[in-house]
């Protein structure tokens, strides 16, 4: 107020009719009268600021500070009337805002059971302990949790991580405080069973984090997006001992990329090919000097379909069959070996991830047909049999068509199936004299 009196004050002088007659006059004397005019302003104007700090100095610690007082004693005796009404969380607003008392502030929030306020005023004040018994009786165990954590007390903010649900908090402090089986609980309970895997295996606990990578892929298919997983839980079975499971997990792998990383070297070093037995012969080998006439190309086929099922019976795995896992012996009986399948008999399905079943073997066998009756694989999916030779009969042709579909419901369900379509399709050749 008094800095407004002080500028109005210099502009009305200035703009006195004295200033401004002296501002006009162009005389000689004018001139002079101007410079003694400077001359007096600038002796006026320090005075006049120092005059200004003199008065507000005077005024701050007379009337100012009385006022001040009175203006305080008026918040305290508002802040009383509230405090004697029961309005306890007006008082202490009062206190908190006017008065600037958070202390009072907070004990009145509290006796007003406005928690949170409470709690927030204990924390500005350090009061640590008042501040996370407020807030959980506001309802906030995470905030009581972060005040702890402040604090260093990580156990104490853990327990109340854990009362508010944030279970990737708890892992975290239990990391932070070096107990793994801790915070691999609190991961598991979180859902984020990778991350527990991946904690186990960091500490060597293989067995556990195999456990729980079984949990975490449980229903997960190989994609693109999941191989890496799939591929640490291969190496964690590996390691363990369990070839078996972890050639499986790196067949998937690899049928949805073949190249990925190192799994074909390893399917190869933890399985190695299965010796031909002495006496037998690959049917690899029967088709080395190109196609096989049709007759004895379907005569076997037929028999390594029976076998076929005789083998699933066994627990036989859908999914390897090929000329190279298929062996006959001198009366034409014919077995199979537990190889890796070349990627040119594997049905369209091995890349999307889905579960392998009869369908992706009759695909493979149906390859197999074409590649005896034609002689290569060159032009599967794109010629007929019956466009390349010329002695194959034309129902022959539909079942390998059938056989060999890209979209699995398309084909054979069964090869039961296929022995009803042969039945019928080769007899009703006989009768019309095809």
């Amino acid at each position: 107020m008094i800095k407004i009196k002080f500028v109005n004050f210099l502009i009305a002088y200035l703009n006195t009719p004295f200033v401004q007659g002296v501002a006009l006059e162009d005389s000689v004397e004018g001139k002079a009268s101007k410079g003694l005019l400077a001359l007096f302003l600038l002796f006026l104007i320090p005075v006049l600021v120092v005059l200004f700090f003199v008065i507000r100095f005077i005024y701050r610690h007379t009337i100012g500070k009385k006022l001040k007082t009175t203006l305080i004693e008026d918040y305290q005796k508002e802040a009383e009337v509230f405090e004697k009404a029961g309005s306890y969380v007006s008082a202490a607003s009062i206190y908190e805002k006017k008065l600037k008392d958070y202390h009072k502030a907070a004990l009145l929030y509290e006796k007003g059971e406005d928690y949170n306020q409470a709690a927030v005023l204990y924390d500005v004040l350090r009061m640590s302990h008042k501040a996370k018994e407020m807030y959980e009786k506001a309802g906030s165990p995470e905030d009581a949790a972060e005040v702890a954590l402040l604090d260093g007390e990580l156990d104490e903010a853990a327990t109340l991580y854990d009362r508010a649900g944030k279970k990737i908090d708890v892992a975290n402090i239990m990391l932070q405080s070096g107990k793994t089986i801790y915070a691999v609980k609190a991961y598991r309970e979180a859902g984020e069973y990778k991350k527990a895997a991946m904690l186990l295996k960091s500490e060597g606990m293989l067995k556990e984090a195999a456990d729980m990578f079984q949990i975490y892929l449980y229903d997960k298919q190989p994609e693109r997006s999941t191989l890496d997983d799939f591929y640490t839980f291969a190496l964690v079975l590996e390691k363990i001992g369990n070839v078996e499971k972890a050639v499986k997990v790196l067949q998937e792998i690899e049928q949805v990329d073949s190249a990925f990383k190192d799994v074909h070297q390893r399917i190869e070093t933890l399985m190695p090919p299965e010796e031909i037995p002495e006496g037998k012969t690959s049917l690899r080998s029967f088709m080395q000097n190109g196609r096989i006439e049709s007759r004895y190309s379907l005569k076997l086929w037929i028999q390594m379909l029976k076998s076929l099922q005789e083998a699933y019976q066994n627990g036989w795995p859908f999914g390897i069959l090929s000329p190279d896992n298929i062996v006959i012996d001198a009366r034409n009986n014919i077995s199979f070996l537990k190889r890796k399948q070349s990627l040119v008999y594997s049905p369209p399905e091995t890349t999307k991830g889905v579960a392998l079943d009869e369908r992706a073997d009759i695909y493979s066998a149906g390859a197999i047909l074409y590649e005896m009756l034609v002689g290569s694989l060159e032009h599967l999916g794109t010629e007929r049999v019956i466009d390349i030779v010329e002695d194959v009969p034309d129902w022959l042709d539909e079942i390998v068509i059938r056989c060999i579909r890209k979209v699995r419901d398309d084909r054979y369900q069964s090869i039961k199936d296929i022995f009803t379509d042969l039945k019928a399709l080769s007899t009703g050749a006989k009768d019309s004299g095809n």
